[in-house]
């Protein structure tokens, strides 16, 4: 495994959100992302199983392991969401 940067939770947003997940709602410190486009997600990535909806907590910065767990969730591998930061 590799070590993972710590970031605040608005550059996972815009990382997420180059691949189709979108807000719906915020509940006190935690935004709730829907994958609205399918098609971005599987032009980049092909047939995967990606989580429908995400929580990312409004957090500066986001815990090492909570920001796993996003990476889980959306299906991607650690490098492939660094590739999205840039």
């Amino acid at each position: 495994m590799s070590k993972l940067k710590l970031l605040d939770y608005d550059k996972v947003l815009k990382a997420l959100s180059k691949i189709g997940y979108v807000p719906s709602h915020r509940k006190g410190s935690h935004i709730v992302l829907y994958l609205q486009n399918k098609q971005a997600y599987f032009k980049l990535y092909g047939v995967r199983d990606p989580e429908h909806m995400i929580v990312v907590p409004a957090h500066k910065p986001l815990a090492r392991g909570m920001l796993r767990v996003i990476i889980k969730n959306a299906d991607l591998s650690v490098e492939e969401f660094y590739k999205l930061l840039e």
